[in-house]
């Protein structure tokens, strides 16, 4: 809630240490500007809310919110299978935050799940964008990844590629499964 995120920053600045993200935020709108000027990411879902007291108050335009407001705002999930279309829950809190008459683009919305994250985690210096001397594992969509018609046509982890939809070398019976220890390709 709200409220708790605000005591606890006084509590972080009493006691003298600093909060990078905060998790579950569903009332993160509520207190933007000191969210922003605290320097504060929130991670929050794009349209869960309601399922209990302290997410009644959640909206889709959060994150939306936040991140018009110059913060850096995080779409997230803790669902296995959620998590691996965190593209499209991308895509529903932008939509939503476009009908508020918030104007978030495409390239604003794709940092809620890639550059956003990076920062919270401090490690943005390394991940989270494509620029030269950074590490990155990359997505080639059929179409807008924000669309549920999108499928991933290729991948490529650290470089190499590990997923090709038109070839069966780079192929594991889900993908779900790329990067996991212990997967290997008959190449």
């Amino acid at each position: 809630r709200a409220d708790e995120m605000a005591v606890m920053i006084d509590v972080a600045h009493e006691f003298g240490f600093r909060i990078r993200a905060f998790h579950h935020a569903n009332e993160a709108y509520k207190i933007a500007p000191l969210l922003v000027k605290e320097d504060i990411c929130v991670a929050t879902w794009a349209n869960s809310w309601g399922a209990k007291m302290e997410s009644l108050d959640g909206i889709e335009e959060n994150a939306p919110m936040i991140d018009a407001a110059g913060g850096c705002a995080i779409i997230h999930s803790d669902d296995g299978l959620l998590i691996q279309r965190l593209n499209q829950e991308a895509g529903i809190a932008m939509t939503a935050a476009n009908h508020a008459g918030l104007s978030i683009t495409r390239g604003e919305a794709i940092r809620w799940i890639t550059s956003n994250p990076a920062r919270a985690l401090g490690i943005a210096d390394r991940v989270g964008s494509l620029e030269p001397g950074k590490m990155a594992d990359v997505v080639l969509w059929s179409a807008n990844p924000f669309s549920v018609y999108a499928l991933a046509d290729r991948v490529w982890i650290d470089g190499v590629p590990m997923w090709d939809r038109g070839d069966p070398r780079y192929r594991l019976p889900s993908d779900f499964l790329l990067g996991q220890p212990g997967q290997d390709f008959a190449r």
